[in-house]
């Protein structure tokens, strides 16, 4: 839920349905987000509830801070239910796994945790992340992952996709570029980008090939492991 715009507390004044204007005593507070998911070097976000009244936001872990105000005065009015919007600043994980935080939002008499889910990866589109454990299997949410870029004896081509928040590099995790493996050399901005592999056929029909790249954004690294299968022996 990256969002790049400037990070100012703001309450949008929006009206919502007209069941909240049936009751001259309604009071309300509405998340509309259940959870939020970040990647691991996503610094920014937001989070939106339903009022009436006036509220506060306050993290409960050290890793989330509120930009701006953590609090809006609003006058009560039971014709008014606001669309109200905190902006929250969250620090890079670089632990390698996903960590989970809440930040406690409190209106009138009613109050909820709304959790902030920040994985250990980069968001990489291909390859795609190999799970080692799962910190909720029903919603896809890992714990810990890596990456794999896995091509045939064959295959002189592939490529690296990824979306990340910040300059970034790709380069061979041993500083040592292998004789079968060439990755391209293009300038690293932040957003989607594509970095193309050239691979030499792999004739060998016992020993499979690899390399390890260490694509950086920020501070946050992954670790992409390139591997080039042998010649298959009924071959």
């Amino acid at each position: 839920m990256f969002k790049p715009k400037t990070l100012l507390l703001a309450c949008s004044l929006l009206p919502f349905v007209a069941s909240c204007i049936s009751d001259p005593e309604t009071h309300q507070l509405t998340p509309v987000e259940q959870s939020i998911m970040l990647y691991a070097d996503q610094t920014v976000d937001s989070l939106r509830f339903y009022t009436f009244d006036s509220w506060t936001v306050t993290p409960q872990v050290d890793w989330i801070t509120i930009d701006g105000n953590s609090h809006q005065n609003i006058t009560y009015d039971f014709k008014k239910c606001y669309l109200c919007t905190a902006y929250v600043k969250v620090t890079p994980n670089t632990t390698g796994k996903t960590r989970v935080g809440t930040v406690l939002v409190q209106s009138y008499d009613y109050s909820y945790s709304a959790p902030f889910v920040q994985l250990g990866l980069l968001n990489v589109s291909h390859p795609t992340p190999t799970v080692e454990s799962w910190l909720d299997r029903q919603s896809s949410i890992p714990d810990v992952a890596y990456y794999e870029l896995i091509d045939s004896a064959h295959w002189t081509a592939d490529s690296i996709c990824f979306n990340v928040q910040n300059n970034w590099s790709l380069v061979f995790a041993d500083e040592t570029a292998p004789d079968w493996l060439t990755v391209e050399e293009i300038p690293g901005s932040k957003g989607h980008n594509r970095v193309n592999l050239t691979l030499t056929e792999n004739t060998d029909t016992e020993n499979e090939r690899k390399a390890t790249l260490r694509l950086t954004s920020g501070k946050v690294s992954n670790l992409i492991t390139v591997r080039q299968l042998p010649v298959p022996k009924e071959e």
